[in-house]
């Protein structure tokens, strides 16, 4: 079994035991070559790497000055920066910088200088609420 490793040095994120015992499909994205969309709001586009279920992993690039409306996250999110600088109401999140907000948790995010996170939401559990429905 080769290890990971690289000539020039990396990061490299890794999640163990993550994903649902159905969830048998290998996904492979070229995110060098792979294709942008259009996201929800004016300034962000999407390269969607894998959905399940209620699980959705994807990478968002935000240009500069773009500003989400504040929304709340059924089953959670997850957020890894990986260039530029990320924010909301709560702080600023530099690259490097991994963020875990639980179901039902809200936000208003937005980046000034812009950046592309890595971001998965739905799949983290119900049960670990602590905020009621508003």
């Amino acid at each position: 079994m080769l290890s990971p490793n690289s000539a020039t040095g990396c990061t490299l994120f890794v999640k163990l035991r993550h994903l649902d015992l159905a969830d048998s499909q290998r996904t492979v994205v070229d995110t060098r070559n792979g294709p942008w969309f259009p996201g929800l709001m004016p300034g962000l586009s999407v390269m969607p790497l894998s959905e399940f279920d209620t699980q959705h992993t994807a990478l968002v690039r935000w240009a500069p000055e773009t500003r989400f409306n504040s929304h709340r996250h059924y089953s959670g999110e997850e957020i890894y920066v990986l260039e530029g600088v990320f924010e909301d109401e709560f702080g600023s999140y530099p690259a490097g910088t991994w963020m875990r907000s639980t179901h039902l948790s809200t936000h208003s995010p937005f980046s000034n200088e812009g950046c592309t996170i890595l971001v998965k939401t739905g799949h983290l559990p119900v049960a670990e609420s602590t905020e009621a429905l508003a």
